[in-house]
């Protein structure tokens, strides 16, 4: 009886331990948060309009992608901006959503541009934000001089993409996500995929069996990053029951790891398993499937610290 009573005890403990080092993450986050003034919570982003669909990058990290035609949407960069300096802004513009499925279109020209009042548009902008105001920023945004010039292709082509070097000289934070972690570009990649692999596994089991408290754990240092790179904005859903209800869809419903391919970005510092093409092309290769047939992907991007054995999550 006493052996039971000590195990019920020590149970009871790991789990506070758990929970108090989650709960102590985000006040940390919380605490760097709060003593930023509110005029100096700078956010910066891209506007795209687009006729086809495309891929944005930064700094050699694929941070969002649209396979649809006609796209207008906003991304915002601060979830990858870990301190201020030059950046770089890259998009992969593709052939049309028949075109690109089929494999058999090219990008033309025209798609891109017909004439002034009729092209893609890319703007780069910065945002004071406020959330409660109706815009949800509160300054002006001068769309003429925050325009990306964009070149269109010379002819057909498979795909067009456009670089830029972003000057971020706002943000008032540093962090340190992969910036001194191993480059995984100089590792025997045969090697580095059976790690990369194994990491995935590991997620894909935790999910499958509802151990959503073992998977956030491996992911607090991406909490506190993107908390203090957003301000806090989703600072209570980071602890709330609604996020482990969503992991929780995951369980028993995880499809195995295949059709995937292993893909580095940041210059070899981040790694993720993803589809290459297809319906869910760019999606994680940890991918669920509900009792409706309804898919749904849990994205990870990981690395590996310096002088660590084991990879952490660290981003979507």
């Amino acid at each position: 009886m006493r052996k039971i009573r000590f195990y019920l005890l020590l149970l009871v403990l790991l789990i506070n331990c758990q929970e108090n080092k989650s709960q102590s993450v985000n006040k940390k986050a919380f605490e760097i948060v709060n003593k930023i003034p509110a005029e100096k919570r700078i956010s910066y982003a891209v506007h795209v309009n687009a006729l086809t669909p495309y891929e944005l990058y930064l700094d050699d990290i694929l941070i969002d992608f649209f396979y649809e035609d006609n796209m207008n949407n906003t991304t915002e960069l601060n979830p990858y901006l870990l301190e201020n300096g030059k950046h770089k802004l890259k998009i992969r513009y593709l052939p049309t959503v028949d075109d690109i499925f089929s494999k058999k279109g090219l990008l033309d020209p025209r798609d891109i541009y017909t004439r002034e009042d009729s092209r893609w548009h890319v703007f780069f902008v910065k945002l004071n934000k406020d959330p409660n105001v109706p815009l949800g920023y509160t300054n002006e945004i001068d769309y003429g001089g925050s325009e990306l010039k964009i070149i269109p292709p010379p002819s057909q082509v498979p795909y067009w993409e456009q670089e830029w070097e972003l000057d971020i000289k706002d943000l008032p934070y540093k962090l340190k996500g992969w910036s001194e972690s191993e480059d995984l570009s100089k590792k025997d990649k045969d090697k580095l995929k059976k790690e990369v692999v194994a990491f995935f596994e590991q997620q894909r089991n935790l999910l499958n069996e509802g151990k959503v408290d073992d998977y956030l754990k491996l992911g607090l240092k991406k909490d506190e990053e993107v908390i203090v790179a957003t301000y806090g904005e989703d600072l209570e859903y980071y602890t709330s029951q609604e996020r482990k209800d969503n992991l929780l869809r995951a369980k028993d419903h995880m499809l195995p790891l295949e059709n995937f391919e292993m893909v580095l970005y940041a210059y070899g510092r981040l790694v993720s398993l993803e589809i290459p093409d297809g319906k869910y092309r760019r999606w994680s290769a940890l991918m669920s499937k509900n009792d409706k047939g309804k898919m749904s992907a849990w994205g990870i991007k990981i690395h590996k610290p310096k002088g660590s054995k084991d990879f952490e999550i660290i981003r979507k």
